[in-house]
């Protein structure tokens, strides 16, 4: 294989086993194939809009930081990120597998490193390897960051629609493609504008490090509160009622233990494997036998964990972790606390 083809894919299939580790229960490899090959083939569509926008809006033409702002918002960005908005969304975001907060960024990433697969082939192809290392070290991590902010907003979207919260849902499935747009659109401009100035790409050089700094800790985060929160059901310590609603387990009631690898995403409805409810229907708590020995069902006081002492209301959202501060759902993302 040509060393200039080498070169363009294997920091895109770096940051996909990055960010496919970073998956504690991993996607279905077909789904995640299909998803890097629509974002692969879109280059094509995109392209055709592409060039029709600049045919009328020429980009060359452009002068001045808010001219040029505009010209690449409309004419690259949104062609670019809508596309692979819609790969995510219908593809990613309605599929069954998608089962936890983390999944979606995953295909969101896998749709948008698709894309800048074939753009960093046709770029190396044309100017050459040390164009390779340029776009390893700051394209294709690009494209990467606008895709994790795109999955960010759609996980918080698919947590407001579980809850019925319609307006949290409504506020971040559009801003899982405006804020994309945004950061795309400010990358382009800033390098657009400068005339190989050391000095003129220092604003670009600190947008791209806060906005390397900022996607890859939500990253980090988004994969450990998961983690998190899958081990704490298993072990029990935190337990789940008809409704999908979390509570702390504070005195440690025996309840059922699921393998870790068996929690699916907490809360969704129409989930092929959900978790299953804590304390089971049928089930009777040690509380309950020692009250009635002879009992085969579960007390309703027992059933609810709303008047049961053992439980009590999360103080935090186990999504974003912030704090309930008494609401009934988390402000940040809409998550269900009682």
């Amino acid at each position: 294989m040509n060393i200039l083809v080498i070169a363009a894919i294997i920091p895109v299939f770096a940051l996909c086993s990055f960010i496919y580790y970073k998956d504690k229960n991993k996607e279905p490899p077909k789904l995640l194939a299909l998803i890097f090959f629509l974002g692969f083939v879109s280059v094509f569509p995109i392209l055709i809009c592409e060039s029709l926008f600049n045919y009328f809006f020429p980009l060359k033409e452009a002068h001045g930081l808010v001219q040029v702002f505009l010209t690449v918002l409309f004419g690259v960005a949104l062609f670019e990120e809508g596309f692979k908005w819609l790969i995510s969304k219908y593809v990613g975001y309605h599929n069954k597998e998608f089962d936890e907060i983390f999944d979606i960024i995953v295909y969101s990433v896998f749709a948008s490193l698709g894309f800048a697969c074939f753009e960093n082939v046709m770029y190396v192809l044309s100017n050459g390897l040390g164009n390779a290392f340029l776009r390893a070290i700051l394209a294709v991590p690009g494209h990467t960051c606008f895709a994790i902010t795109m999955g960010y907003f759609l996980s918080k979207a698919k947590v407001g629609q579980i809850n019925g919260n319609h307006e949290i849902y409504v506020r971040n499935t559009i801003l899982s493609i405006v804020v994309p747009m945004i950061l795309h659109t400010f990358y382009d401009s800033l390098l657009l504008v400068v005339n190989n100035n050391i000095l003129e790409m220092f604003p670009f050089y600190i947008f791209f490090i806060i906005m390397i700094i900022v996607c890859f800790i939500t990253v980090d985060n988004t994969a450990r509160i998961q983690q998190n929160l899958s081990a704490n059901i298993a072990s029990g310590s935190i337990v789940q009622n008809d409704q999908g609603v979390l509570y702390y387990n504070y005195q440690s009631t025996p309840v059922p233990v699921v393998p870790v690898s068996n929690v699916r995403y907490v809360g969704q409805p129409t989930m092929v494997n959900p978790i299953p409810t804590y304390p089971p229907a049928n089930a009777v708590s040690p509380v309950a036998q020692a009250a009635v020995p002879n009992s085969n069902t579960l007390q309703p006081s027992e059933a609810n964990p709303q008047t049961n002492p053992l439980f009590k209301e999360l103080s935090f959202c186990p999504i974003c972790g912030k704090p309930a501060k008494g609401l009934n759902y988390c402000g940040r993302c809409g998550f269900k606390l009682k």
